[in-house]
């Protein structure tokens, strides 16, 4: 059956009257302070009985949002422990990832809760994006090349061993050979050190990196989220939308039977009902699709989650969009932006990569020595050790040290312009949210006043409703809804609009401090 079920208690952890010293500051319109629109909506509209029909309903809780039909379809999840996956996940990347490609489960082990709060996907489900598991494998990289470059400077300790036979003055004879050979390189012009500092310089560049990763992945899950309970609210005003068409079409056809109304009449009606129940169904599919959004942003694709819990979004409210200052912001993001401090730090360690590439011309020095068995005939020849200080000096190499150099300039060059482009993009994107915050102000505003007009137009509907005259009390009913859309849509986006501005200003995603 179409379920109308206003409760005005949806957004109870929003909507409040704000009460200090002598005066009652209204934050809200009145449409949600009042408990008539239910018994009103259920005295109405006889709405009729539809097969297929889902319905959004709220349950007593008023910040749980959810949907009987995706309910219905939902995943179930299979018990297993998120936490030991997660460890596991850490050890394939760890252990070289020789036994699966696969660094996260496919699904939550434990049970999914339900309803599900963003606090909850943000900070207490296990990470599982491939984004963060693709910035952790590249610093592992990057100390893995760091590592193998100190190696050359470093202390080689080696057994060597051989089985030989030989001929000397026309005499076969043995050439075995067991030894302990340790050696060093001393001295090359500072190629060594310099590469090592540019690669220790990609590793924080790429490890301080992570955090933005994480946090943008935070901002996805976020969207999805707020999708999932913006699809939930169409789908009731389109469902409401439907079934007065509904009634209207099931009129004209009573109507069109005694001859009261055309043939063009009637299919006017059946048109107009059949275009509301596209829109409703294009809803209902939009109620399914969010949540398998969501299910793919959290990482686990076969969990669909259910009912959702209205988040809270006080914190942002606190914040004051005039206190903004566009240059200021800009200053902010050439010092803060993790982007921006990533490229900076690759392109300052591939300077120092350049410096250090000029120097492979030059010659180097190291020191071997041998101890054991280095001959068949150590009295005569090779002894049982040996200690050399050897230097070598590079005459021509058909200009290879040369093409390494002009790839590593060209490299840096390619890092300054990136640096460039990146820095234009995320101005465009500071000065996009600076102008939407400045304007969130003046969204409000229209919304109350819409809340205000779509209450008292349904008061005035009731009343004519009542006097048993002609009204649209169903279609003020629908503009309620909307009314009720737009105040959750508008918390949604200022919600949204200050923590990308948070993260692109190389902060976190916080839900419960102002900061």
């Amino acid at each position: 059956m179409l379920s109308h079920n206003f409760e005005n208690t949806v957004l109870k952890s929003f909507v409040k009257t704000e009460k200090g010293g002598k005066n009652n500051v209204r934050t809200e319109p009145q449409f949600f302070r009042k408990n008539t629109m239910k018994n009103t909506l259920l005295s109405v509209l006889p709405f009729v009985m539809l097969p297929m029909t889902p319905t959004l309903s709220f349950a007593s809780d008023a910040s749980v949002v959810q949907s009987e039909d995706v309910k219905q379809q939902g995943a179930t999840v299979n018990p297993e422990s998120v936490s030991q996956n997660n460890l596991a996940s850490q050890a394939v990347i760890e252990q070289g990832a020789d036994k699966s490609i696969r660094l996260y489960p496919k699904s939550p082990t434990s049970d999914f809760p339900n309803p599900v709060s963003l606090d909850y996907l943000l900070n207490e489900l296990p990470v599982q994006s491939p984004a963060v598991f693709l910035q952790n494998a590249r610093v592992a990289q990057k100390q893995a090349t760091g590592l193998g470059i100190e190696s050359i400077q470093s202390w080689k300790l080696d057994l060597e061993g051989r089985l030989s036979r030989r001929e000397y003055s026309e005499e076969a004879q043995d050439f075995h050979r067991g030894a302990l050979h340790i050696g060093k390189q001393l001295y090359d012009f500072g190629v060594s050190d310099g590469l090592t500092e540019a690669q220790q310089q990609e590793i924080q560049s790429e490890a301080s990196f992570q955090n933005f990763v994480l946090q943008t992945h935070k901002l996805n899950v976020m969207q999805a989220f707020f999708n999932v309970i913006l699809a939930d609210f169409q789908y009731r005003i389109d469902n409401e939308q439907m079934a007065i068409e509904y009634i209207a079409y099931d009129k004209s056809k009573d109507r069109h039977d005694v001859g009261q109304i055309s043939d063009v009449a009637m299919i006017e009606a059946e048109s107009n009902y059949q275009q509301a129940l596209l829109k409703r169904s294009q809803a209902e599919q939009r109620q399914l699709s969010s949540r398998v959004s969501l299910a793919n942003s959290i990482g686990f694709a076969k969990v669909r989650p259910d009912e959702m819990k209205m988040p809270s979004l006080k914190a942002f409210s606190k914040r004051d969009a005039k206190a903004l200052n566009l240059d200021d912001l800009y200053q902010q993001l050439e010092e803060n932006n993790p982007q921006l401090k990533r490229l900076k730090g690759l392109w300052q360690a591939q300077q120092q990569r350049v410096e250090a590439l000029r120097h492979l011309n030059y010659p180097t020095i190291r020191a071997d020595a041998w101890a054991g068995k280095l001959s068949s005939h150590p009295e005569l020849r090779e002894g049982n050790w040996r200690a050399d200080l050897s230097i070598h000096v590079p005459l021509y190499d058909g200009q290879q040290n040369k093409s390494e150099l002009m790839s590593a300039q060209a490299k840096a060059i390619k890092l300054s312009a990136e640096y460039e482009q990146q820095a234009q993009l995320l101005r465009q994107q500071i000065a996009d949210i600076y102008f939407q915050l400045k304007l969130l102000k003046a969204e409000q505003e229209a919304n109350l006043v819409f809340g205000d007009y779509a209450d008292l137009y349904l008061d005035f509907s009731r009343a004519v409703y009542e006097n048993e005259r002609a009204t649209d009390l169903g279609t003020s009913m629908v503009r309620l809804s909307e009314a009720n859309y737009r105040v959750v849509e508008w918390r949604f986006k200022q919600a949204l609009l200050w923590s990308k501005l948070d993260v692109l200003l190389g902060k976190t995603v916080n839900l419960s401090k102002d900061e």
